[in-house]
């Protein structure tokens, strides 16, 4: 099925927000979970009391923010005549290390956050973005 409106892929874009939530799930979870949890003072027992409507909240509007940040990587694929993996991975890497990575870096020199938590903050943007554009460019 290739559903294409506007000049992009709606599937591919649906495809990539669910990969980011799945991605954040890891990433989030088994990987850096704690490490995350250090850095920003989240514990077990304030998550479990943050009502499941917040919760619920969070991921739909991450999910949301995923979908925006996939429609941006297919605009610009289709804009640069991108295809195939190693377009989509130059696009997306780009994109995550350059205005993403670099997003989070400022704010996090600013905020004076540690290098810790930019790495796992802008590591996970970075491989998201990376593997949104390689389903964009890829899927068309």
């Amino acid at each position: 099925m290739n559903l294409v409106f506007l000049g992009v892929n709606l599937l591919a874009i649906l495809v990539s927000g669910i990969a980011s939530l799945i991605l954040g799930f890891i990433w989030y979870g088994p990987l850096f979970g704690k490490a995350w949890a250090r850095h920003t003072g989240w514990t077990e027992e304030k998550v479990k009391a943050l009502p499941a409507s917040r919760m619920a909240l969070t991921y739909g509007l991450t999910f949301v923010a995923a979908l925006v940040s996939a429609y941006v990587l297919s605009v610009l694929s289709e804009a640069l005549g991108a295809s195939g993996i190693m377009d989509g991975l130059l696009l997306g890497l780009l994109i995550g290390v350059g205005i993403a990575g670099m997003a989070f870096a400022t704010t996090h020199l600013f905020e004076h956050k540690p290098l810790g938590l930019w790495l796992i903050v802008a590591g996970y943007e970075v491989l998201y973005l990376t593997v949104a554009g390689i389903i964009v460019t890829v899927w068309w």
